[in-house]
């Protein structure tokens, strides 16, 4: 409202950041691979601290929008060797619980962060959500000086991307981790003006359901360990992608109904399901990953993580799209037919894409 744009147009802000990490950070690993880790996330975080204020002060969308995408570049650079920085700071051993503990940095993110900044925006305003970004990344920075080491890049053979892309297991996850993304952020990318629209909610309330991403995050994870460490990634796989399913579709008549009708409850619980059941693909797909990649695992993580993004870029632009064209109602339906697509391939995918064994190196 302040800058006189439609809901579609303030999703574009989504999409910014987010594609612009995923075309970025398999660059910006390529560019920085050689480069000591810390002075690359240091200059990052801020990179990010400067964005953010500016955002802050932003006279205009398209100049929001101009600062969105160099945020985008600057988080390509940070977090593009975060995760290999981290294992660098460990035995071998130990690399696994290093994963673990800057993937959890992510779900902390969703059930502190993202409700949080919900709650500022919605006490001030919106820049004010952007000043705390800025804070929040200057405390990064301050201790990552402060408490982490010189980590030099370990010299070794170069991957190639071709190993990866031969890997028609892999490139098949691939399509899922983009599929289950984009299907769920055509909605969850608006979830402040679907949130009001359903219960009439705003700053407060809309960061109290953004909780429930958080506590699904958490469900959906341990759910799609268990799957995982069973070896059953295509029945696991498969509940993702019908909850996901019936979860946008549920909103079709959420958001059909009078605004301000929906109980907080039931809005509570559509929220909840959606984040288990795409969080429950990420363990589901990382297992699959590290099981056919095997030498190019790093490459193939990397790639997966951009998919992510770009999956979220994506759904912002395509419910936006829908809203513009139909109406916010149509946003559910038109992600479960991007998740519908996921479940037919699993269900066409050969069972023996899904055997156990390691391939041969």
């Amino acid at each position: 409202a302040d800058l006189n744009v439609s809901v579609a147009q303030a999703g574009l802000l989504i999409a910014a950041t987010s594609i612009t990490y995923a075309i970025g950070a398999p660059i910006a690993a390529a560019l920085v691979a050689m480069t000591e880790r810390r002075r690359v996330i240091a200059i990052g975080l801020a990179a990010l601290t400067l964005i953010n204020l500016a955002c802050a002060f932003a006279p205009s969308h398209s100049a929001l929008l101009v600062l969105r995408v160099l945020a985008g570049i600057a988080t390509a650079f940070a977090g593009s060797i975060t995760t290999v920085a981290a294992a660098s700071l460990v035995p071998p051993e130990k690399r696994g619980k290093a994963f673990a503990i800057v993937t959890g940095g992510l779900t902390i993110a969703f059930v502190v962060g993202v409700p949080l900044g919900s709650v500022i925006g919605g006490t001030f305003d919106w820049r004010a959500t952007f000043v705390f970004s800025a804070i929040v990344s200057a405390a990064s920075l301050a201790m990552i000086l402060t408490i982490v080491p010189q980590i030099d890049p370990i010299p070794g053979p170069k991957m190639s991307l071709a190993d990866v892309t031969q890997s028609r297991p892999v490139l098949f996850v691939f399509a899922l981790t983009l599929l289950g993304v984009t299907a769920l952020f055509t909605v969850v990318a608006f979830v402040g003006p679907v949130v009001t629209r359903m219960t009439g909610a705003t700053g407060a309330g809309v960061g109290a359901i953004q909780v429930f991403v958080g506590i699904g995050s958490i469900a959906g994870l341990a759910l799609g360990a268990w799957f995982a460490d069973r070896g059953d990634f295509r029945v696991g796989a498969s509940l993702v992608f019908v909850t996901i399913i019936l979860t946008l579709c549920s909103y079709y008549i959420s958001l059909g109904v009078a605004p301000g009708s929906v109980p907080f409850a039931l809005v509570a619980l559509q929220t909840f399901a959606g984040a288990t059941a795409l969080f429950a693909l990420v363990p589901l797909n990382l297992t699959e990953i590290t099981r056919w990649a095997v030498a190019a695992t790093p490459i193939a993580l990397a790639i997966n993580s951009s998919l992510i993004a770009l999956g979220q870029g994506i759904g912002a632009v395509w419910g936006g799209w829908l809203t513009d064209n139909f109406e916010m109602a149509m946003m559910g339906p038109g992600g479960a037919a991007v998740a519908l697509l996921g479940l037919v391939m699993i269900m066409v995918m050969p069972k023996r894409a899904f055997a156990l064994h390691r391939p041969a190196a």
